[in-house]
């Protein structure tokens, strides 16, 4: 019997533990607004006007965001609140930022930034995608990227329409100027 209670204690503090451990696993910006904009809609608002609510209400009050993600922000409202809006379909920064440049291809460059924000864990793959969309140059996407305050040296790219390969420079290698100590003549193979 008494098993019976220190197992019954261990399974509620797990239940109890389970939701703290899972907001904090969430606590992306981005998530936590979606969380704002799902309450609008459940509270029967449009989806233009939970947008715009949300919106204000993370610029106004200067949630989820730093000082200067926040001045971007609202540097960028109405683009902010057409991402806001795509969040109600749209969980994570890599879906967030596919529904911007489909919906927003003229603002490439501040959906990204936007999405970095709200998704920074998430920069690489919104990077990725915006190159392998095609919807901005890669310095553009690389300066909107810099934009949303990721260092770029944490980037890891791919070529656009890449599989994910690592490109090394000449000097490393087989063939290369002799380093790697392998033939450096071209072979008519």
């Amino acid at each position: 019997m008494r098993s019976n209670v220190i197992l019954s204690l261990l399974l509620i503090a797990l239940i109890v533990l389970t939701p703290v451990s899972s907001a904090q696993e969430n606590s992306a910006p981005g998530t936590q607004v979606r969380t704002l904009l799902v309450n609008e809609l459940d509270n029967g608002a449009n989806i233009q006007d939970a947008a715009n609510q949300v919106s204000q209400t993370v610029i106004n009050e200067g949630l989820y965001f730093d000082a200067a993600g926040t001045a971007y922000l609202s540097d960028n409202q109405d683009s902010f609140e057409s991402v806001v809006g795509l969040l109600n379909e749209n969980a994570t920064g890599f879906e967030l930022a596919i529904a911007g440049f489909t919906q927003f291809p003229d603002k490439a460059s501040q959906i990204i930034t936007i999405t970095v924000l709200m998704f920074p864990e998430s920069a690489s793959e919104i990077y990725n995608i915006a190159l392998q969309m095609q919807v901005i140059s890669e310095d553009d996407a690389l300066l909107a990227v810099i934009n949303a305050g990721v260092d770029p040296s944490t980037l890891t790219a791919t070529a656009a329409g890449g599989t994910g390969n690592t490109f090394s420079p000449l000097g490393v290698g087989t063939g290369a100027a002799g380093a790697g100590g392998g033939d450096t003549t071209i072979s008519a193979n």
